[in-house]
């Protein structure tokens, strides 16, 4: 039989792929898209198989070890996918393929030394090595020894082993990806007669009554339930299982944080909304629309109807929301509308929580998937559509390798496998908007449920509008004081947003101006209370609070511009009645904390919401008739093209929050900016205007969307050497640019607005230019950039981000 050969692509920074010998009792296993466990170097590691019909290498090809799955755990859809992607971003396809799977089904060998009895009288590294696992109790993994002793061990390990000191053993990846089992007690046998029962369960009423529980149950049921729920003890299924009537088994337990009751939605769509569903339900296999609709006009309702249909033909579904703090109310209305059909996968569920949702959609057990950005990667059997809900959001945009734009991403894998995909905004981005006249049907809901009006929003003027006095640094307006006065004498609630988080932005000395950084970064630290100390929002380094200036030794330190900490406080002192609540990133730090607080809400047991922007999208909250934006200002002269597009959605989206019922609702935003063009055009909520502006201001200079945009960043400890680097990297991208004749805008090499980060100086070069001829860089330097050494190189195909 001829032998056959399998490339696979493993989970690591590799431009190429390896390739393996598939032994012939895996050949039925072993296909594109398989996770296969392979021999690398002294280790096993699990990887996907790319093809088995490679050709034969020129060394002797080692062989595949094992094929965990019944299925492939990359569905052909998504394999192609994961080609096109390495293709268009320049990330290794072993890295791709890490990020489409749950952590829990990838895995690494480790080989264990173990101390052989008798006495050696071994010196040098050998000898240290038996030492070592003397102090260990005789056994300890390679790696092991190899970090404690700060060498390598390896050849020493198998010295040892070749004289007989030392055995080796290999301790294999876990391929189960992290898979809970629990015990089930099933009945076995013909159920017997009502005169045997008798005889059977003479003087044992309690396993009568336990066998006629199990019947009811359909035959079996969980211990843990027969235990807990019904009361039974464990004695009694041990004699049921003695008396031949029942069998123990152990079965998989799917753990599914977010098995509860949904939200019913509401029978009847309007007139726009049919409309919308009727064309998104006509659009051919592979086709887009966006979703226009203005905040309050019932996107989800047109996404759950449409979703409906799809499942209705049989196929599947994915829908994605921008943060996982929306999560819960996403997938309390899709349980709503389609039961236990939904899993989730997010970053905030366990590794076995994710593994558990994948294998239930890979079997076909589920078929929509729900959550964040990685959810696009779900294996859903058939699928039908996928829905991008809030399709502008930055935090689509993969941080790591593969730096992808989910957007894109969904919109190449809805082609390759015939599904509908979906768009939904009420403030889309200027490249989707510009798509919209030529590959993506635009679909409009004008007015929101109900015809209930827009909020009137109300820009106040902080350089001469009156304030309260006694909020200290907290520029708080007479207007916005008696707004929220109003609303909690009514009994109504209000949000307020401030986009940074902490309680002050930044702490220095009156005397001499210095201003405290962060030692790892060049950003300064921020200054919190709870708990007390300065802290950098990128690395995470923290110092305690200083009592004295650090160069001048001044006693008295001040700290400028307000965060939301400080501003919690001022409010719990001004409106002492009312129930404050805060939400950022330090509050919602653990498990389900988004779910806590915005329940809480939802209960009317929070009267004032404050939060940094992940309150701005997504709430649906009828008693919530004020939205007060403190300060507007925060991000609108960031040094990135982006800073007024995100201003306005930003402003455009809280301001949608207010008057979603009958109640009505007024927004009232606090700036010192009031001319600019973000403010002026979310006050009247006329998102197009201000598309059509921002538009003529991205053609001179050119910026996305009248080009495209390849960012190279150079990073690197060594601040000169970074520097160079950055240089010879743009001498290199000129070079080549006039050797092919290309019609590309090299920029830089320029330091990055955040200079360091993480104790990593970085440069970067920006490349200008259609999609095209920039995909011809990108893929020329994936394939002969360094990808080690003292600096890295990053390529980052369509940021989001400059700084």
């Amino acid at each position: 039989m001829t032998e056959r050969f399998a490339t696979v692509a493993l989970p690591l920074p590799l431009a190429s792929s390896y390739t393996y010998r598939i032994p012939e009792t895996l050949a039925d296993r072993v296909g594109p898209g398989a996770r296969v466990v392979v021999p690398v170097r002294r280790r096993e590691m699990i990887g996907i198989v790319l093809e088995t019909d490679a050709t034969a290498p020129e060394a002797a090809a080692r062989d595949v070890l094992g094929a965990p799955d019944d299925l492939p755990a990359v569905p052909e859809g998504l394999l192609a996918t994961a080609r096109w992607m390495a293709e268009y971003y320049g990330s290794p396809i072993g890295l791709t393929l890490k990020s489409m799977l749950p952590a829990g089904l990838w895995g690494e060998s480790q080989v264990v030394a173990v101390r052989a009895p008798g006495r050696w009288k071994i010196g040098g590294v050998a000898g240290e090595v038996l030492a070592e696992l003397d102090e260990r109790g005789g056994e300890a993994a390679v790696s092991l020894l190899a970090r404690v002793l700060k060498r390598p061990v390896w050849d020493a390990v198998h010295r040892l082993a070749s004289v007989g000191a030392v055995s080796l053993r290999v301790e294999p990846p876990n391929t189960a990806g992290s898979t809970a089992t629990e015990r089930v007690v099933t009945l076995h046998g013909d159920p017997p007669t009502l005169l045997e029962r008798t005889t059977l369960f003479k003087r044992r009423a309690r396993r009568r009554e336990l066998y006629e529980a199990l019947e009811s149950l359909g035959g079996s049921a969980q211990v843990r339930h027969v235990v807990e729920q019904l009361g039974f003890g464990e004695a009694v299924i041990r004699g049921l299982v003695s008396q031949g009537l029942a069998n123990l088994t152990t079965a998989e337990r799917v753990r599914d944080p977010f098995d509860s009751a949904g939200t019913p939605p509401p029978e009847t769509l309007t007139p726009a909304q049919s409309e919308a569903v009727d064309a998104i339900e006509g659009l051919a296999p592979g086709a887009a629309a966006l979703l226009f609709g203005v905040t309050g006009s019932g996107k989800t309702l047109v996404y759950l109807e449409a979703v409906k249909r799809v499942l209705a033909r049989g196929r599947g579904a994915i829908v994605l929301v921008p943060e996982i703090g929306l999560t819960p109310q996403t997938v309390s209305r899709l349980r709503g509308a389609f039961g236990d059909q939904v899993a989730v996968l997010h970053s905030a569920l366990s590794d076995g929580e994710r593994a558990d949702a994948w294998r239930l959609l890979r079997r076909g057990e589920r078929r929509v998937a729900a959550g964040a950005r990685s959810a696009i990667f779900a294996p859903v059997q058939d699928l039908g559509i996928v829905v991008v809900d809030e399709e502008h959001e930055a935090s689509y945009k993969n941080g790591e390798a593969p730096r992808y734009l989910t957007r894109d991403v969904a919109a190449v894998r809805a082609r390759i496998e015939g599904a509908t995909l979906v768009l939904g905004s009420a403030t889309p981005s200027l490249e989707a908007m510009t798509r919209s006249s030529d590959r993506l049907r635009l679909l409009r809901l004008p007015e929101r449920i109900g015809s209930r009006p827009l909020p009137p929003v109300e820009i106040v003027d902080l350089r001469v509008a009156p304030k309260v006095a006694g909020t200290g640094p907290v520029a708080w307006s007479v207007a916005l004081d008696e707004a929220i006065t109003g609303t909690l004498a009514r009994g109504e609630q209000a949000l307020l947003l401030l986009n940074r988080r902490g309680y002050a932005a930044f702490l220095h000395c009156p005397d001499c101006g210095e201003v405290w950084q962060c030692r790892h970064c060049t950003i300064s630290l921020t200054v919190h209370r709870a708990p007390a100390g300065l802290r950098c929002h990128y690395c995470g380094h923290e110092e305690p609070l200083p009592f004295t200036c650090r160069k001048c030794a001044n006693p008295v330190q001040q700290m400028r511009g307000v965060g939301t900490q400080q501003l919690e406080q001022v409010l719990a002192e001004r409106y002492p009645r009312a129930r404050v609540s805060r939400m950022d990133l330090d509050t919602t730090s653990t498990k389900w904390s988004h779910q806590r607080i915005l329940g809480a809400v939802e209960r009317g047991e929070v009267d004032l919401l404050i939060g940094t922007q992940m309150i701005a999208k997504g709430l649906d909250f009828p008693n919530v008739t004020l939205v007060g934006v403190v300060d507007a200002d925060t991000g609108l002269y960031l040094p990135d093209f982006r800073a007024a597009e995100r201003t306005f959605q930003l402003l455009a989206q809280v301001a949608g929050r207010a008057g979603r019922g009958p109640k009505g609702g007024r927004v009232i935003v606090q700036t010192r900016h009031p001319q600019h063009h973000a403010l002026i055009w979310s006050a009247r909520h006329d998102v197009e205007g201000f598309l059509r502006e921002e538009l003529d201001l991205r053609r001179a200079p050119p910026y996305p969307p009248e080009v495209h945009l390849v960012n190279l960043v150079v990073s690197g400890e060594d601040e000169a050497l970074t520097a160079n680097r950055a240089a010879e990297l743009a001498d290199w991208c000129n070079a080549l640019v006039a050797r092919y004749a290309l019609e590309i805008v090299v920029l830089g090499p320029a330091p990055c607005p955040l200079a360091k980060i993480k104790d990593r100086w970085r440069w970067h070069v920006l490349l200008k230019g259609q999609p095209e001829v920039l995909g011809r860089i990108v893929r020329y330097a994936a394939r002969r950039l360094p990808r080690a050494g003292k600096t890295r190189i990053v390529i980052d195909r369509d940021p989001v981000s400059l700084l």
